[in-house]
């Protein structure tokens, strides 16, 4: 006994010593230390911004150290290359992602499983748009950067090869610098291993598609074994490990789009509407919208992306049997399905072609909880997943119905225990109360994978094209589509409230009838109030309380849709010194005056008229019209009753009114807007005028207003299409003939080549404002030839262009004029601003200041048609200018006569006195040439000498001249 008792203590502590070593053991495996290289790789592996280790490798290297427990220690090798050298030299143990190579193995252990699958891309940067896809004869001559001795370069070089493409290729010793290169546009494209999903740049070629593995240096073959097991054991626990892991970093980013070769380009590009044919009733994936009568769901939205990003376009035609659907493309009604599942033998079967799958659904058994020792199956017709779990479950009952939601009703009625569908559709009908006693149950052996299903007999590009957008769509932004659907996709109606909550909903619509009853009661009181307020704001002025134009057009329509009730004249009524008014007497009485003249207006409306105020001190009328002498008198009528009442009130003041009238013709639209438009026309043609006036559209008005909406019209079309061009008159020295300058003068030649002049556009442009830019226009030419002058080595000689009044609101407008000037190069003494003295006068002071800055910039001022009837002799001591020319009205109106001569000569004198250059326009003749001299003016500009010219011709006068 005491024999067997010390075998069994015996036996007890060697068991005891085995287990503290095996203990010992594990704590010294567990702490093993581990040296992994590092070097920045985008999503394979860097650091973020707290200083943490991040991307696919180190994800990876953490779930092998959950079975190995080993410790890393993160060596930085600062490049690939050097990283490399560390492993083969020993310095680190591992480096992960590398691709295997018959020559690499000869120094490096490679464990037999692999990491993932990559491959190699040729990336630009996103702007260059010089390259298509695989497009092989634009890549030749290309500068493309690889990373030195990598297998990406060699892969590269290998697909140049057999691509017949020539390009330079450029080494790098690390990404970081290779991108570098590529964003600073060193490189016009690199070679490199799949970027991931963060990738900013654009992808016209993916080539030699190669496993990545973990390395393992040589003088550590113990690590291998233990990473052999450990790669199986992940692998055996969950096989789909490296493809979520590849999912998640190497997805394709949003920010990147597919590029297409140019024979995909010209078939997006040539092809009609392609027909689309989908299941009507599979929400929220793909459905029937009824309210809105069209393709909604998860699907609707792919291809709404898929037209967006290529620029295809779909004609969508639903189905409600999916059979139907598989039919009409086998026999070309259509070329596409929108949702198959991804099974190629399945495909086959239907003569289609499946894309890879963009959803991959879970499949779920949903059970109406009864039991049976023989449950009936309800499965959807024509689909693969009904067919095979009808192949596993051949000993039962199997009912088939058109669509999932049929397959719920059977279950609810009884008529079948269990039906099948994919997680997505099972949740959207659960979500009916109808169905809340069912029970769902999510099927491990089966899933949906969702393709898109062409035919067979499709133009190949389409398959591509598809699957290539497929292939840029991100699991990301699938995910976002199903979220928004499946929120969107179940409304909830009174039917489910009911069936769910009858007490309640009875209790709510019992009180929502009470307040409905109350509310209508309150709103029928109120009603006529607020009928009342909301017509005076939507149709009375505020001010004068007549009404404004919006009831004006409505009143003014409603009488003229009467038959026959065409005898209208509209009047358009203005105030013609009304701003004065405000700014001697104030607003209070210019308000005043407006309700006055308001209250006045409203008196003389008779039955079947109306009148309204515009705006400010602009009234409109609608008034029965029986002649023109009746017409005036009224307007008369109204212009004494209004100023009879400023006489009875003691105002120091009197108005003028002007009334444009325009005569209904029977022919006339009915366009209210129109004839005030036409009215108002009138109003504008008065002149200045010291009495009021009654104007009537006529013929010659409606031809000048055909005119410049014709004018209006072509306007912008043609200085897009540069019809305007400056012609060019010389300005001579009367005493030796020769050529002192020129004048810019804009023509018109359109687009049948007819000349066109300023006085026939002009007008028009300073009253609409385009003016400015037919200016600049101008003065943009000028610079250009100017330029072209000097690099032609041609004498330059100043050269001016009119500029209007208009550019003298503008604050820029001297900047403007430095700005283009300087883009030619050219010298701003060689610029001569012409303004009218009338500009002038109109704004002295802003004027002044404005031609003080052009004179700083060294531009040359000069001062257009002196003497016309605006300036005074006194102002030319405030003028900061270069020239002033002399108004040919001095010539037309005699320079023979003394008087006129003595007229003349003083402005001359005045001028020469002021250092000033003077030069005299329109000079048509010999003898005023010879007494314009005998004055002391040299200078001259017109016809005797020169007409406006173009260019060519002015080009070969100025050269005959030098």
């Amino acid at each position: 006994m005491k024999s067997d008792s010390s075998i069994f203590k015996s036996l007890f502590f060697l068991c005891l010593f085995l287990c503290c070593f095996s203990l010992l053991s594990q704590s010294v495996h567990a702490s093993e230390k581990v040296r992994i290289g590092y070097y920045e790789d985008g999503d394979y592996m860097s650091r973020n911004d707290e200083g943490n280790y991040v991307g696919f490798n180190f994800e990876y290297l953490q779930q092998i150290a959950k079975y190995t427990g080993w410790d890393y220690e993160i060596v930085d090798a600062n490049s690939f290359t050097s990283a490399y050298d560390m492993l083969i030299s020993g310095e680190i143990d591992m480096l992960p992602a590398l691709y295997y190579t018959k020559e690499r193995a000869e120094d490096l252990l490679f464990p037999d499983s692999a990491m993932c699958n990559i491959y190699s891309t040729l990336n630009l940067r996103c702007d260059d748009t010089r390259y298509d896809y695989e497009d092989f004869s634009s890549f030749n001559g290309m500068k493309v950067g690889v990373i030195r001795d990598s297998v990406d370069a060699a892969n590269f070089k290998a697909y140049c090869k057999s691509n017949n493409i020539k390009v330079d290729t450029i080494p790098y010793d690390e990404t970081q610098a290779l991108l570098k290169a590529l964003d600073d546009r060193t490189l016009d494209a690199i070679a490199i291993t799949h970027l991931g999903k963060s990738s900013t740049y654009r992808s016209i070629a993916q080539f030699s598609p190669e496993p990545i593995y973990m390395a393992v240096s040589k003088n550590r073959p113990d690590l291998l074994g233990k990473l052999n097991s450990t790669l199986n054991r992940i692998k055996l626990r969950d096989p789909y490990y490296d493809i979520k892991l590849y999912q998640k970093y190497f997805s394709v980013s949003t920010t990147q789009e597919p590029v297409f070769t140019p024979s995909e380009k010209e078939f997006i590009q040539d092809t009609a509407p392609i027909n689309v044919v989908y299941s009507s009733n599979q929400s929220p994936l793909s459905y029937l919208d009824t309210a809105a009568g069209k393709f909604s769901g998860v699907v609707a939205d792919l291809f709404t992306m898929i037209s967006n990003t290529t620029g295809l376009r779909f004609t969508y035609i639903p189905e409600e049997n999916y059979k139907d659907a598989l039919d009409a493309v086998k026999d070309g009604s259509a070329e596409i399905i929108a949702s198959v599942a991804n099974d190629y033998l399945w495909a086959a079967q239907n003569q289609l072609s499946t894309t890879s799958y963009f959803l991959r659904a879970p499949v779920a058994m949903i059970s109406a909880n009864r039991k049976t020792s023989s449950p009936v199956l309800a499965l959807s017709d024509g689909f693969f997943l009904s067919e095979s779990i009808s192949a596993d479950n051949q000993d039962k009952e199997i009912l088939y119905y058109d669509s999932a939601e049929e397959c719920f009703q059977a279950l609810a009625r009884g008529d079948a225990d269990i039906t099948y569908s994919n997680t997505y559709i099972a949740e959207h009908l659960l979500s009916d109360p109808r169905y809340e006693p069912f029970s769902i149950v999510t099927m491990t052996n089966y899933s949906d994978e969702i393709s898109l299903g062409i035919s067979s007999s499709s133009d190949p590009r389409l398959f591509s094209i598809l699957d290539k957008v497929l292939q840029y769509t991100s699991n990301d932004m699938i995910n976002e589509l199903v979220l928004k659907n499946s929120l969107n996709s179940h409304s909830v109606n009174w039917r489910d409230l009911l069936y769910q909550y009858p007490v309640q909903t009875m209790s709510i619509i019992f009180l929502v009838f009470i307040l409905v009853i109350s509310v209508f009661s309150y709103i029928l009181i109120t009603k006529s109030r607020n009928h009342r307020q909301i017509e005076k704001i939507m149709y009375l002025d505020d001010l004068t309380n007549i009404w404004n134009l919006n009831k004006f057009r409505l009143e003014a329509e409603k009488i003229l849709s009467i038959p026959g009730n065409r005898t209208y004249a509209f009047i358009y009524a203005d105030i013609n010194q009304f701003k004065t008014i405000n700014d001697t007497f104030g607003f209070a009485e210019g308000d005043q005056l407006l309700r006055n003249f308001a209250n006045i207006l409203r008196e003389n409306i008779r039955e079947g008229e109306c009148c309204a105020r515009v705006s400010a001190d602009q009234f409109v009328l609608m008034l029965r019209y029986e002649n023109w002498t009746q017409m005036t008198e009224r307007t008369k009528s109204i212009d004494h009753q209004m100023n009879d009442l400023l006489i009875a009130e003691n105002k120091t003041y009197r108005l003028i009114i002007i009334f444009g009238v325009y005569l209904l013709q029977d022919t006339d639209p009915l366009d209210v807007s129109l004839m005030l438009d036409l009215a108002n026309y009138a109003r504008r043609s008065a002149k200045i005028t010291h009495k009021s006036l009654t104007i009537k559209y006529d013929e010659n008005m409606r031809q000048e207003e055909l005119q410049e909406r014709k004018l209006a019209n072509v306007m912008h079309a043609a200085l897009e299409n540069n019809e305007f061009i400056p012609y060019f008159q010389p300005k001579y020295n009367m005493a030796d003939h020769s050529i002192i300058g020129s004048e810019a003068l804009v023509r018109w030649i359109d687009t049948k080549k007819e000349i066109q002049y300023p006085g026939s556009f002009i007008p028009f442009f300073e009253k609409n404002g385009f003016i400015v830019e037919i200016d600049l226009c101008i003065y943009t030419n000028v610079c250009r030839i100017i330029r072209s002058w000097i690099d032609q080595g041609l004498e330059v000689k100043p050269v001016s262009c009119n500029f209007s009044r208009l550019h003298f609101r503008n604050e820029d407008f001297p900047q403007t004029l430095c700005r283009i000037a300087d883009q030619f190069q050219v010298p701003h003494e060689y610029l001569e601003l012409e303004i009218t003295e009338s500009v002038v006068m109109e704004n002295k002071e802003r004027v002044l200041d404005y031609l003080g800055r052009l004179k700083k910039l060294n531009f040359l001022i000069s001062i257009d048609d002196f003497g016309s009837g605006y300036s005074s002799l006194g102002m030319l001591q405030y003028l900061t200018v270069d020239v002033i020319k002399l108004d040919r009205s001095f010539l037309q109106e005699g320079i023979a006569k003394k008087r006129m001569r003595t007229i003349i000569q003083g402005i001359i004198n005045i001028i020469h006195g002021l250092n000033i250059s003077i030069i005299c326009e329109g000079v048509e003749n010999e003898e005023q040439a010879e007494m314009l001299m005998e004055m002391g003016c040299h200078r001259a500009q017109g016809f005797y000498y020169a007409r406006p010219m173009p260019l060519e011709e002015f080009e070969h006068l100025i050269k005959e001249n030098h």
